[in-house]
């Protein structure tokens, strides 16, 4: 596996933005460039935008290395197997879809938003302030999914919750999804199945830049 940053040439700025796809499943199409090939080949890579400064900076997490298709843009890659250790603290970021699946009428499994599925579920004079039932029902959402994914969450935040829509079905009918910015700290549980979440991702909605968590160790206190 690999790890990359993509960040515009600094003598090619105005082009590399200019080249740039900004809507969620255009900015994972033009990612694929970078990833030349087999036409038929599945998605074998995971990704999250993050913008210094204004100008675009990716980071990628890939079975295979990118390769820059333009002089706009500059590329840092490494070869990536992450190796925490049972108990060891690290701070996280993480753009993630928080989604449950219910079965419809007809049986189906179909995939809600944790938000708008607590919104529904509470009766009006029930419901929190906006801002808190996102807080809560998006960090009950993590962890649920802390144990199974190799960690216990110290403690984290909602940064930011989105409300987006992409255009990727081949009838033309948009993709509506959610996207959620958690931070906070967490303590490595279970290493074999963190680093398969580093690698893999969390969640949904991969294919619009959500589920790569980026970590760093925690200085001792």
């Amino acid at each position: 596996m690999y790890f990359s940053v993509i960040n515009p040439a600094s003598e090619h700025v105005r082009a590399a933005v200019r080249d740039m796809a900004h809507a969620p499943y255009g900015l994972h199409q033009w990612l694929w460039k970078f990833f030349k090939g087999d036409d038929e080949a599945s998605r074998d890579f995971i990704f999250r935008r993050h913008d210094i400064d204004g100008l675009p900076r990716v980071y990628v997490v890939s079975a295979r290395p990118p390769v820059a298709f333009s002089d706009d843009w500059e590329l840092q890659t490494r070869p990536y197997a992450p190796l925490a250790r049972a108990g060891q603290r690290l701070s996280f970021v993480l753009c993630a879809n928080p989604v449950i699946s219910k079965r419809d009428d007809a049986g189906k499994s179909r995939r809600h938003d944790v938000v708008m599925q607590a919104k529904k579920s509470l009766p009006p004079a029930d419901r929190p302030a906006a801002a808190e039932l996102v807080e809560q029902t998006c960090l009950a959402w993590l962890q649920a999914r802390a144990a199974r994914a190799g960690f216990e969450l110290v403690g984290a935040t909602v940064d930011a919750y989105r409300q987006q829509q992409a255009n990727k079905r081949s009838n033309g009918a948009p993709i509506q999804f959610s996207s959620v910015e958690f931070s906070g700290e967490l303590v490595v549980r279970d290493p074999d199945a963190f680093q398969q979440t580093l690698l893999k991702g969390l969640g949904h909605a991969k294919a619009f830049g959500c589920g790569l968590m980026l970590v760093k160790p925690v200085a001792e206190r």
